[in-house]
């Protein structure tokens, strides 16, 4: 009879040592000084106010387009343009506005001389780091649902499945995460914020733009060389060939975006999809192609992990010196 209150008790002392622990001070005043603010209303506004244009211009330069009063087969086509176009100036906008808001997060307060007070409040390095990212990353989240309606609006025109809209959220949301954490280490080992916003967007361009337009001309130079090399490639050059193309398409979230539509269209495949090539002496071999955005996900969790741990190491560096 007298065990029970002693164990609630031990079980409330682990449950409050739990929060203790879960709790962070600093997301909690990130979050009260970024939404009581006026900016953060406008960039919402002016981000729907754009994604609305952008869409009914679409519309209306689509149903200009076609001849007469649109068809199933035309109308469901113009759901399939109006939800790609939306998803893909979604991507564009999430990749340069995500960094805008952790490429300050620390050399902000450098710059505001606040960064030795915050440092004397005894949070450790890790609850610093992940405070000022979680901030970031709940209002791209914000960003990223509330431009759901308009990409719901594809349902209504046709040609759009459920299973497209949630891979669309999980290639933003992604993005969001790494584009996040690029601008959060700049801003840890750098002391402008000039700086630290120039470089996460040179990394913006690279990883959205120039990195897979060079890798896939460098990559279509070496496939070119292989299949010149013989009349009658081998099924092995192929293969190569064919996994080359979904592993540099999986460097850029557009590129994830565009080709995993692609095989999700013709192949009917969300995850993977198995492949038949043909060999020279008629024999047939099947691979398993994966689709490209379970890649990207990997890939882009992986190095925005990397680039928190990166930036933790940093600001636990700079307190003990």
């Amino acid at each position: 009879m007298g065990e029970a209150p002693v164990s609630t008790e031990r079980d409330e002392r682990k449950t409050s040592r739990v929060l203790r622990r879960l709790w962070n001070p600093l997301l909690v005043k990130e979050l009260r000084g970024r939404m009581r603010g006026a900016r953060a209303f406008v960039v919402l506004s002016v981000y729907l106010l754009m994604l609305s244009c952008f869409t009914s211009l679409i519309y209306y330069a689509y149903t200009l387009s076609i001849s007469g009063p649109g068809s199933g087969s035309s109308m469901a086509y113009l759901g399939k343009v109006v939800f790609s176009s939306v998803v893909i100036i979604e991507i564009f906008m999430v990749t340069f506005l995500t960094p805008a808001f952790t490429a300050g997060a620390i050399s902000g307060e450098k710059e505001r001389q606040t960064y030795e007070l915050l440092r004397t409040t005894l949070l450790p390095a890790r609850k610093v780091v992940l405070g000022k990212f979680y901030s970031a990353l709940i209002y791209m989240l914000l960003l990223i649902l509330a431009a759901v309606p308009l990409e719901s609006l594809a349902f209504v025109l046709g040609g759009v499945e459920l299973g497209e809209l949630a891979l669309a959220q999980v290639i933003l949301l992604v993005a969001a995460v790494f584009f996040a954490a690029v601008g959060l280490v700049f801003s840890s080992l750098v002391r402008s914020t000039l700086a630290a916003t120039i470089m996460s967007y040179v990394v913006a361009l690279l990883g959205t733009i120039g990195l897979p337009v060079l890798l896939l001309f460098f990559g279509t130079m070496v496939i070119s060389a292989i299949f010149a090399t013989s009349s009658a490639p081998s099924w092995l050059a192929e293969v190569v060939t064919m996994y080359s193309l979904v592993l540099l398409s999986s460097l850029s979230p557009i590129s994830t975006a565009v080709l995993a539509e692609v095989f999700l269209l013709e192949n009917d495949a969300l995850f993977y999809f198995w492949q038949d090539i043909s060999y020279a002496s008629g024999t047939w071999h099947r691979i398993l192609v994966p689709s490209p955005w379970t890649i990207y996900v990997v890939i882009y969790l992986f190095f925005a992990l990397l680039m928190l741990l990166i930036a933790m190491l940093q600001v636990r560096r700079q307190a003990t010196q």
